[in-house]
């Protein structure tokens, strides 16, 4: 009895071992010297209020404002628990972009208990009346990317981005472009999609999300500051201030970079946007998705009006700024309803045009002119007035017939 006692005890020693070994791997924790908390579950069970950082520009001045600071990896990620104000908080630079945002804000939401979330950083105007150095809080984010271009001349939202949704997401005042069909089951399987569907309204495809009307309702009320019209414009000739604004808006979220301000113009025909940037979509729908009040904060950093502009440091400054506003006026008040559109400012271009996303927007489209591409060896290649006799209808036709007959 006693040796079976004995190799009962030595199991369970092995199996703590291996899953300490398996904990610690998954999440290397790093205390500072600030910190002496022995109960590392404190740092995952304590509510806290998220920050997402894509770029470490971005990250730098939130970090500065944070204390008693823990590192925690998780999945590659370093993540840092510690407190703005007496608020506790959890920093995370996601790297740009819509998935490395999506995927960075989705491992916090699971792992810590997240009561909001704020994604912080620059984003470039597509709003004339926006200027560097403005702050953009983003009430609406909308996916950009998701454009059906039509051979009839127009472009439409290709319906959104699709969505599972249950009784904890937060949709409410999205604009919903359509919903998904009832899937098949194990019995029908093999002969679905003979016959009309049927729509599932948990399968939502979502064209715009709304943000926390609590938390916008505090952000819009941070300090702001002026701004040299120098830095505004790029122009180091002018001298002066302008005095800043904080801008109730519209995200534009697309991973695609515009700066000709006719191509700008017929986004904004279908996507009446006032800051473009790249990580919004990602990050919001993570958090809809999961119950999670959230909101943007851009800093301008440049506009295509004032193509010399460019305040990267100063506008993630900015957005911090807000941000760390946010987090130490925090409150449950509104948090979990969503903005509608009598929140976003009057210079906002979904006010000024009176709509948020077009049914279509008619566009022209010419030929390409001239392509640049790079061989493995270095060398640049030009190819002026490129033959597309390939992008006409009458050539699939040409095609179809030369396989035929082979």
């Amino acid at each position: 009895m006693a040796n079976l006692v004995k190799l009962l005890a030595i199991i369970f020693l092995v199996l703590a071992l291996i899953g300490f070994g398996l904990f610690a791997y998954e999440y290397n924790i790093k205390n500072t010297p600030q910190t002496n908390k022995s109960n590392n579950s404190f740092l995952f069970n304590t509510p806290m209020i998220g920050i997402v950082t894509p770029m470490a520009m971005e990250q730098a001045p939130i970090l500065a404002q944070m204390k008693n600071v823990t590192e925690i990896n998780i999945s590659g990620y370093t993540f840092y628990v510690g407190k703005i104000g007496n608020q506790w908080v959890v920093n995370v630079r996601s790297g740009e972009k819509e998935y490395a945002a999506e995927m960075a804000t989705y491992i916090m939401d699971t792992h810590f208990h997240i009561i909001a979330n704020i994604l912080s950083g620059t984003a470039g105007s597509r709003n004339p009346y926006i200027l560097p150095g403005d702050v953009v809080i983003g009430a609406y984010v909308v996916d950009k990317s998701s454009i059906h271009y039509h051979n009839r001349g127009f472009q439409s939202d290709y319906t959104g981005v699709e969505m599972v949704v249950n009784n904890k997401s937060l949709i409410q005042n999205a604009v919903i472009g359509g919903y998904g069909e009832i899937g098949p089951t194990l019995q029908n399987a093999s002969y679905y999609g003979y016959g009309p569907g049927t729509n599932d309204l948990s399968y939502v495809y979502v064209a715009a999300l709304p943000a926390s009307l609590g938390l916008v309702q505090i952000a819009e009320n941070a300090p702001i500051g002026y701004i040299s019209i120098a830095n505004a414009t790029g122009n180091s000739s002018l001298s002066g201030i302008v005095k800043s604004q904080i801008i109730v808006g519209v995200i534009g979220s697309a991973n695609q970079w515009t700066e000709p301000l006719t191509w700008m113009e017929d986004q904004n025909a279908l996507y009446q946007s006032d800051a473009g940037e790249n990580e919004g979509m990602g990050f919001a729908y993570v958090n809809a998705e999961l119950g999670i009040p959230w909101i943007i904060v851009r800093g301008i950093s440049d506009s295509p009006w004032f193509p010399n502009a460019y305040i990267g440091v100063i506008a993630a400054q900015r957005a911090a700024n807000v941000t760390i506003f946010i987090v130490e006026h925090f409150s449950q008040n509104n948090l979990y309803k969503t903005v509608n559109m009598s929140v976003l400012s009057n210079i906002s271009n979904a006010v000024l045009n009176g709509y948020l996303i077009a049914l279509r927007a008619y566009y022209s489209v010419g030929n390409v002119t001239m392509i640049k591409y790079q061989l493995q060896n270095g060398t640049i290649i030009t190819v002026v007035n490129p033959n597309e006799v390939e992008y006409t209808y009458g050539f699939g036709y040409k095609i179809l017939e030369a396989r035929n007959q082979s």
